[in-house]
């Protein structure tokens, strides 16, 4: 796979964060009967969790395969998480309210989007004051962009052992 193409496709989880944002405001801010309101939250919530965790590990998949070298496939695909994680930290932390960007506050957290219900989850485990402030919102991030990236590696993996099975079995044959 081209570098470059592997560098687009590592947006798409960043994507599925603001389609998730999009359709979650639309949803919450709609006047829909309370049925219809529930299906669409859970639907709008879950479908880019599960969306993102099936590209995540199919990409890596087909790297694995490919046998795109590591060190090249694992900077390809986490440069927008390692982007995103500085400005969301430039951002939340070094940035007044007052100063703050929108557009780079909503950048530096799209990519963590999708795996954010995972990532929120872990940081309840950790939290003892059981308040949710800053530390807490930098951790959740955090830990949703080393899901990404353990998904992506887990794909790789997968589709590294795959070849290789394939290739002895290829080579056993032909003796």
């Amino acid at each position: 796979m081209k570098t470059w193409k592997l560098c687009l496709l590592s947006l798409v989880p960043g994507v599925l964060g603001w389609l998730l944002n999009r359709l979650l405001s639309w949803v919450l801010f709609a006047s829909l009967p309370d049925f219809l309101y529930t299906l669409l939250f859970y639907l709008v919530y879950y479908l880019p969790t599960g969306v993102t965790i099936i590209f995540c590990l199919k990409l890596g998949r087909r790297c694995g395969r490919a046998r795109v070298p590591f060190p090249k496939y694992l900077l390809c695909t986490q440069w927008p998480s390692v982007a995103s994680l500085v400005l969301y930290v430039w951002q939340f932390l070094f940035v007044s309210d007052a100063a703050r960007s929108t557009l780079l506050a909503v950048l530096g957290q799209m990519p963590s989007a999708p795996l954010m219900l995972f990532a929120t989850r872990l940081t309840w485990l950790l939290d003892t004051d059981n308040t949710w402030d800053r530390p807490e919102s930098l951790l959740a991030t955090i830990f949703s962009l080393v899901l990404l990236a353990l998904l992506y590696i887990a794909g790789y993996w997968w589709g590294r052992r795959k070849q290789s099975i394939e290739d002895a079995e290829m080579a056993r044959c032909t003796r």
